[in-house]
């Protein structure tokens, strides 16, 4: 499975409002927890950038990973600062 049809098995083809702009999708853990990079405008129209995470579970089933572990940022080198992090920790304990 892509990472992008696990994140499309939890939300389907809804968007989030905060931020509809999708830049890429990939892997924290593979196989397992999906992430999701997006973009849009905040409250004040200043750019945000989003991580939403999905993860797998054994039964097929999928869950959303919810704050602080998904979270929204003020910049793109943020959010990838953040997604580089949680694929380091997790690789760890995986």
């Amino acid at each position: 499975m892509r990472a992008q049809q696990l994140i499309r098995k939890e939300f389907g083809d809804s968007k989030n409002f905060m931020t509809p702009r999708i830049i890429e999708y990939g892997w924290i853990v593979d196989n397992r927890i999906a992430y999701e990079l997006s973009t849009g405008e905040g409250f004040d129209h200043e750019p945000i950038f989003g991580v939403s995470l999905v993860r797998c579970m054994p039964s097929g089933k999928t869950e959303r990973i919810r704050q602080p572990i998904s979270d929204v940022f003020h910049s793109q080198a943020l959010a990838r600062r953040h997604i580089r992090k949680l694929q380091e920790r997790w690789a760890r304990i995986v």
